[in-house]
């Protein structure tokens, strides 16, 4: 047993890592080195799939798990910050490997927020779909993006998508949304679609549709440490914090009293896990919804 650490230029503090098994089949026209690889490459793609699914609010399918590793794949490399091997042997025609792969957590949660995967893993959001000079061939890629996207037609929906595909096989697209609407062009029908639901996804009104605004407020704090902790804690919550900030930390002799603003898509869950660890340390917490 053995173990191998690898650390890659970049390091972020929002970071995890992920435990992967590889297994790849011997391949006498290839090298060590290039099969170790064909497996780190293997496992960084468990690796990045294992942390979206942390970090997404709800349950991915497994289509749609290995659609989004397909999709994740050409970028994969800028997701890793390092890796650990573990063991490493020959068994048979295969060489299994044991690895910890660090996964840059902020990197990948972008990457699903502006796809709408974090948006759309405990529910569809629907839209109105219509398309010119596309194909039969044209179909089962939308049909894929609409599973990745985990978007789905709904003609009465307020969302609505136009796909246009032009005589020179480039790809026009609007989306439009209440009082929002957005033209983007491009070279085929992925980086279209991909601009479309990114430019979407990222809208504070769209925000506001999806997620809710809560004030957190604590008093029975020990320490300003244990204060802080919580707030490093809490931010790391990716299934049930959205986004979140400090508000203020006052002395309450004998103790401290703190506050937050959080964003979320599951208010019951965060809810849940706030009552499950701050009782436990002492600390009372009153969680009210903000409204404008």
């Amino acid at each position: 047993m053995f173990s191998l650490v690898f650390f890659l230029l970049g390091l972020s503090s929002a970071q995890a890592w992920q435990q992967v098994q590889v297994d790849v089949e011997l391949d006498e026209d290839k090298s060590f080195q290039e099969l170790q690889q064909q497996g780190l490459r293997s496992g960084y793609s468990q690796a990045v799939i294992r942390e979206s699914q942390r970090i997404v609010p709800g349950e991915l399918s497994e289509k749609r798990k290995e659609m989004l590793g397909e999709h994740l794949d050409w970028r994969i490399d800028d997701l890793i910050l390092g890796y650990r091997i573990f063991s490493r042997e020959e068994v048979d025609d295969r060489l299994l490997m044991d690895l910890e792969v660090n996964v840059d957590t902020a990197a990948l949660r972008s990457i699903l927020q502006r796809t709408g995967v974090y948006y759309t893993s405990t529910a569809p959001w629907k839209y109105d779909l219509s398309t010119r000079g596309s194909g039969p061939g044209d179909f089962g890629m939308l049909q894929r993006l609409q599973t990745i996207t985990g978007v789905e037609v709904d003609s009465d929906a307020p969302t609505s998508v136009s796909l246009t595909r032009r005589q020179d096989g480039s790809w026009s697209g609007v989306i439009d949304y209440k009082d929002i609407t957005h033209e983007v062009t491009g070279g085929n029908l992925y980086s279209v679609w991909s601009d479309l639901w990114a430019f979407f996804f990222t809208r504070p009104e769209v925000m506001s549709e999806m997620t809710m605004d809560f004030t957190l407020k604590t008093t029975g704090w020990a320490t300003t440490d244990a204060i802080m902790h919580f707030d490093e804690m809490i931010l790391s919550w990716d299934e049930k914090v959205e986004k979140g900030s400090i508000l203020y930390i006052h002395t309450d002799v004998p103790s401290y009293r703190a506050g937050w603003t959080l964003t979320t898509l599951n208010p019951d869950l965060l809810k849940k896990r706030l009552g499950e660890y701050l009782p436990s340390r002492g600390v009372y917490h009153t969680i009210d919804e903000n409204t404008q």
